[in-house]
């Protein structure tokens, strides 16, 4: 498995080619997962994703991303702006950010700080991310306010 720094640098690398101006932006992982029960088995989904922001806007981007050892394939971007926010949530009982857009794409996501290796066993991407995680709150103190 790649170190945090490699994979950090990875979803980075994959915004930057994804997204026009993709350096531009501050970027943070973001996941989130969602679990259906059945009557025999329970099945667990995560999604994973760069989410790039400017500090002081309330402009995002939000990258849908797959890792594969190591090498991170970005999906096509979504750039969420004032004029096509629809409604947002700063934070749900398992502390998932909400937003969406006027389009009716919607989205869950969980930012922390330090995403430890441990969890690459539920299929997160272990990052360190602590500086972007602060100015990521400072953005979604913008967006719900």
């Amino acid at each position: 498995m790649a170190s945090k720094e490699e994979i950090k640098a990875a979803l980075h690398a994959a915004f930057d080619a994804a997204v026009p101006d993709g350096a531009q932006y501050t970027k943070v992982y973001a996941s989130d997962m969602k679990q259906r029960n059945y009557i025999v088995f329970r099945t667990t989904t995560v999604y994973n994703y760069a989410v790039g922001f400017r500090p002081g806007s309330t402009d995002l981007v939000i990258l849908p991303v797959d890792e594969d050892k190591g090498r991170i394939v970005p999906g096509t971007p979504v750039v969420i702006t004032d004029a096509n926010r629809g409604p947002v949530k700063k934070r749900d009982l398992q502390g998932r950010f909400h937003v969406s857009t006027t389009e009716g794409q919607k989205f869950r996501l969980v930012v922390i700080p330090s995403v430890p290796k441990i969890a690459a066993g539920f299929y997160q991407l272990p990052v360190e991310q602590r500086s972007e995680y602060e100015e990521f709150q400072a953005v979604k103190e913008l967006i719900c306010a």
